[in-house]
């Protein structure tokens, strides 16, 4: 591991770099070295335990997102600390939680760090933000970095990317990835004029009903967002003249990369996927046109089982694109092309092997040796989804036959109650039907669930692929089935263990606790339901998470679709 010694900047020049105002020179930018792909940061974030106790709790509301006419609002709130970057102090910073779903985490919390928020023009190395990804959904910890890094090879406008070691009031919380902040500075290095919109897409698309979304990060004090319903009036043109209507709003030919490099790194939560997420765009007012930009991916880089591999196209662009034999054809030749250039293996690899050296004395230390059959995972996929995709390739194009999909809404399906009554560390036996007590009480769609057998276990999530594994209750149970006994289990993954307490209640809302109601056909694997359960509680009445002791506690819920 590489490490800098900021210690041997020239103390005029590091203290000008940390708290200059306004423009500086590109010669004495040092934002370059907070992203050299050899160095871990170190990170100590400092401040007070109240505001801590505040701020890894906060967490968006579920139903605030789903089926949303407009941005959702923000949960997170800054708290002013003092933080500490390879041995320099900068205080009075602004520290706030940053999560969408997938991410939150109020034991290791993503984090956004705003060295001006309470002190005027204050930078450290020339950055304004500090963005700092617990890379909850990368177990392996590599994929956010090697993504940016391919997306960049292939000449799409990406953050630069690089690690950090971060600690909270002392207490050591691991390898975080630090990811540079779509902003202005970030678009000075690809445009030249910085002053147009930039929106992020968190489940957004360009379509009447879902334009709204779109958060605006830059201009908000302009409530403008004409350049949006220009988007949605394009996406909306006829077949023979809509690839022309769209090239007049975004930039074609960037897009079609980026469109190629999703589905190339497998980014199942991206804009071309059925989640239309994680992704930036930004007008630039030189061209009049629109850019697209990679972001928030972590859950890349692995292989949806029986899913297309050569082709994303959900939301509406790409969609469209793809019923149209002309781009889809443009489309194809490019993925071709970039599977030949971009994609090149021995290069990938090279680049994989030198960021396991790089983080294995960090990110290792949780689950000793685990890292290494992690990051073989993704090796796998660098060699084999090229040769799937190449597969898919020959002969016809695979067709595209699912229906353009409209925002995902929550429909309540039911109820469910229940009770546990298990030991911990029972979720790891081999038969956990031999395992605890409890009751399974469900009704979906106006009609009771008969219920033949139940039983319960508890303990950290066994899964290897599952970091920094999280306090899970199982109720498992069977259900009559036309060929047999189905299995149903209620699932509750509790994301902070503070919370695991004996007359604790804990809310099941996808912050405190997120909770599931999975059915499945033991004869036929790929035969299987999955609904959440919200608006519900957990309380427990015993709850040690000791080996072989007891844990204990009832449940209710309400059952909904999953909103896609």
């Amino acid at each position: 591991m590489t490490m800098r010694a900021l210690s041997a900047i020239p103390a005029l020049a590091l203290l000008f770099l940390t708290v200059a105002c306004g423009p500086q020179p590109a010669w004495f930018d040092g934002e370059e070295m907070m992203f050299d792909p050899d160095w871990i940061i170190e990170v100590d974030i400092e401040v007070a335990e109240e505001d801590w106790e505040v701020l890894r709790y906060q967490a968006r509301n579920f139903q605030d997102v789903l089926c949303a006419v407009e941005p959702p609002p923000n949960p997170f709130t800054y708290f002013e600390g003092d933080i500490v970057i390879d041995g320099i102090r900068v205080e009075s910073v602004g520290v706030r939680k940053k999560c969408f779903f997938g991410s939150c985490d109020s034991d290791r919390p993503s984090f956004k760090v705003s060295f001006n928020e309470y002190v005027r023009g204050q930078r450290f190395m020339g950055l304004r933000r500090f963005t700092l990804n617990n890379a909850k959904s990368d177990p392996a910890k590599i994929k956010q970095c090697l993504g940016y890094w391919l997306f960049d090879r292939a000449g799409v406008i990406s953050p630069r990317c690089s690690f950090a070691h971060v600690t909270v009031n002392g207490v050591d919380k691991g390898l975080y990835v630090h990811v540079e902040s779509i902003k202005t500075e970030m678009m000075s290095r690809y445009f030249d004029d910085t002053r147009g919109n930039i929106y992020e897409g968190a489940l957004s698309d360009f379509q009447p009903n879902w334009v709204n979304t779109f958060q605006k990060k830059t201009n908000e004090e302009n409530p403008d967002r004409s350049d949006l319903d220009a988007m949605v009036n394009a996406c909306a043109a006829p077949d023979d003249v809509f690839e022309e209507s769209l090239s007049s709003l975004i930039d074609l030919d960037s897009y079609y990369r980026f469109w190629v490099m999703e589905v190339l790194i497998g980014h199942w939560d991206g804009y071309a996927s059925f989640n239309h997420n994680n992704f930036y765009i930004y007008g630039d007012p030189k061209s009049e046109k629109f850019h697209f930009i990679p972001w928030g991916i972590d859950g890349i880089l692995f292989s949806q089982p029986g899913a297309t591999k050569s082709v994303f196209a959900d939301a509406i662009i790409p969609h469209r694109l793809y019923k149209n034999p002309e781009s889809q054809a443009r489309y194809l030749d490019l993925l071709e092309e970039l599977i030949d250039t971009v994609w090149d293996e021995e290069i990938i690899l090279a680049e994989i092997d030198r960021m396991e050296e790089l983080i294995t004395p960090i990110a290792d230390s949780y689950r000793t040796g685990e890292l290494a059959w992690l990051i073989q995972h993704v090796r796998d996929f660098v060699v084999n989804n090229p040769i799937e995709i190449r597969a898919e390739l020959e002969g016809e194009p695979v067709p595209w036959t699912t229906p353009l999909s409209g925002p995902p809404c929550l429909r309540e399906r039911g109820s469910f109650s229940g009770s546990f009554s298990t030991t911990w560390g029972s979720i790891e036996s081999v038969d956990p039907f031999g395992e605890g007590t409890g009751v399974f009480n469900v009704v979906m769609d106006d009609l009771p669930v008969p219920i033949n057998f139940v039983a319960s276990v508890a303990g950290l999530d066994p899964n290897p692929e599952v970091p920094d594994p999280k306090p899970t209750i199982q109720i498992l149970a069977t259900t009559p089935g036309e060929s047999g006994d189905l299995l149903i289990a209620a699932i509750l993954v509790i994301n902070d263990p503070n919370l695991v307490e004996a007359n604790k209640s804990v809310p099941i809302n996808m912050g405190e606790a997120a909770g599931y109601i999975f059915r499945q056909d033991p004869l036929n694997p790929a035969n299987f339901e999955v609904f959440l359960l919200m608006d519900g509680s957990i309380l427990f009445s015993q709850a040690a998470m000791v080996p072989g002791e007891p844990i204990s506690g009832v449940v209710q819920a309400t059952i909904t679709d999953s909103g896609w």
